[in-house]
């Protein structure tokens, strides 16, 4: 199969950095967000299909929605 589109490569590494800036205000501290938000991503890393990754930024948005709500 061949590799995720560029657009999709760049969407992800965008809301990773979206979520990354979010989490300097994070109560625990930003080490503990940053490798949580680390291990959620690397968790997905094997993603090949295309509606999957897209599943996958459509989940990040939403959590980084609901972060800017409070």
């Amino acid at each position: 199969m061949a590799p995720p589109s560029p657009i999709l490569r760049r969407q992800v590494v965008q809301v990773y950095k979206d979520l990354l800036h979010l989490g300097k205000d994070y109560p625990q501290g930003y080490a503990y967000f940053q490798s949580r938000l680390h291990k959620a991503f690397s968790s997905q890393i094997n993603l090949e299909d295309e509606q999957e990754i897209k599943k996958g930024i459509e989940r990040a948005e939403f959590v980084k929605k609901g972060t800017d709500d409070s």
